[in-house]
């Protein structure tokens, strides 16, 4: 994700120069992910959680070879890469559920904890890592390399997950309420929760005030006058940060 993130906003930018095509990239991901992600939520807790990760994965790899067909017959259509990256989003509604609920059905309950600061540590080295590879990717092959690596990389996620075993799975259990009610008793269950509603909202604004990452095409450019390899430099320092303190964490778990 990381390095299809790189590719696109460079693609975009490249080949029209406008703050808004830029703007519209994140648009075309976040209205689907927003409009799917309780609906997601609610269908993560009732059906198989490795399967529906598999194949969100499944989509986001068709998305890309979606992107590297346009790439690679040099079309000029930005409205098949904002369709392909709305597909896009409604995978990725799925993906992060799925991705953080399914640990707990792998490793006992004694090693979460480590466990969990491990998968963070690895979450942060992927989002320094894969834009500086996206980055360079582009710069040495152009976009129909990145894209086809990025295609590569979500074929062997499902095919590296296909015989992981989930032994702490619990069984399905039927839900007598409706959806809507699923919805307000977890709004509830939040709301009489300070620590995770005050956690909750503290990653609410990061996100929304976070979405200037969106322009830095733009000043890698026009400011910096780099290429598509200091773009991916860009995106990856700000991740720095995260990396430390989750390789703290993953050393010296929270009791």
């Amino acid at each position: 994700m990381q390095i299809q993130a790189v590719v696109v906003a460079w693609q975009v930018y490249d080949m029209t120069r406008e703050p808004m095509a830029l703007a519209y990239v994140g648009l075309a991901q976040f209205i689907p992910m927003l409009l799917l992600l309780m609906p997601a939520g609610d269908l993560i807790d009732r059906y198989n959680r490795k399967v529906i990760l598999m194949i969100s994965w499944g989509v986001q790899a068709f998305c890309g070879t979606i992107l590297f067909v346009f790439s690679a017959l040099k079309l000029q259509d930005l409205r098949l890469i904002y369709g392909a990256l709305m597909l896009y989003g409604c995978a990725r509604a799925f993906t992060g559920p799925a991705l953080q609920s399914l640990l707990p059905q792998i490793v006992p309950r004694d090693q979460l904890p480590s466990a969990i600061a491990t998968n963070s540590v690895i979450m942060r080295c992927s989002t320094v890592g894969g834009p500086l590879i996206g980055g360079y990717l582009y710069w040495l092959g152009g976009a129909e390399l990145t894209y086809s690596v990025c295609v590569a990389a979500f074929i062997a996620g499902i095919l590296f997950l296909a015989p992981v075993a989930t032994p702490f799975a619990g069984k399905p259990v039927e839900l007598g309420s409706s959806a809507w009610g699923r919805f307000t008793a977890g709004i509830a269950f939040i709301r009489s929760r300070p620590i995770i509603l005050g956690t909750i909202s503290l990653d609410l604004f990061a996100v929304l005030l976070g979405g200037v990452v969106a322009l830095l095409p733009i000043y890698a450019h026009e400011v910096l006058h780099l290429g598509p390899q200091g773009l991916g430099m860009l995106r990856a320092s700000m991740s720095l940060g995260e990396l430390g303190v989750g390789i703290y964490l993953s050393m010296r778990p929270m009791q």
